[in-house]
């Protein structure tokens, strides 16, 4: 599962929308009731899936105010030294404004 805290310390008291870009984990798949879940969550106003990637559109965030969301991924095919994956945060008009983090799974063997 893929737990997503959001929230922004920025200057302003809301942001433009934001998109959450989650790349999948290779071997894995995201669970079809949990992206059902996710396009009704709070502030997402879409989901798509594309290639290896769950991109999430978030009409907004409020300074201080962080949301939740999480995505369950199923694992499909086996794979070994698995690497980790991006998740990536960026402003849909200032995309330069951005930043990202690493996932894994947690059961991966070393």
């Amino acid at each position: 599962m893929v737990v997503c805290c959001i929230g922004d310390s920025g200057n302003e008291d809301t942001t433009n929308m934001v998109i959450v870009d989650i790349k999948v984990l290779t071997g894995f798949a995201p669970d079809s009731e949990s992206l059902k879940r996710l396009r009704a969550a709070q502030l997402v106003d879409h989901v798509e899936q594309k290639d290896n990637h769950v991109v999430m559109y978030l009409r907004e965030l409020q300074r201080g105010v962080p949301i939740n969301h999480s995505l369950e991924l199923q694992q499909e095919l086996p794979v070994q030294n698995l690497k980790p994956a991006v998740i990536k945060i960026y402003d849909y008009y200032q995309p330069s404004d951005q930043a990202e983090t690493e996932y894994n799974y947690p059961c991966a063997a070393a």
